[in-house]
């Protein structure tokens, strides 16, 4: 673990990402590829950067809701 921060994030969004990539890849094709007509080559790479990045930020703002409702506990706390 170099970064704590990068560490959690992630740890924490890979079982998110797991559970709902599919659905944002095809929400991507849906919205934006297919409307476009973009090829297949551009459409992969936009798939896998879009989907990456929708998946981080969407797990980002609810893990931030997440956290409202149950802090975190203390590191003085798991010791």
């Amino acid at each position: 673990m170099f970064n704590e921060t990068g560490y959690k994030l992630i740890t924490g969004s890979s079982l998110y990402a797991y559970v709902s990539h599919y659905f944002f890849i095809i929400m991507i094709a849906v919205l934006l590829i297919r409307p476009y007509k973009i090829t297949f080559l551009p459409a992969l790479g936009l798939e896998i950067v879009l989907t990456n990045a929708v998946i981080l930020v969407s797990y980002i703002i609810l893990n931030f809701f997440y956290e409202l409702v149950v802090p975190p506990k203390k590191a003085a706390a798991k010791e």
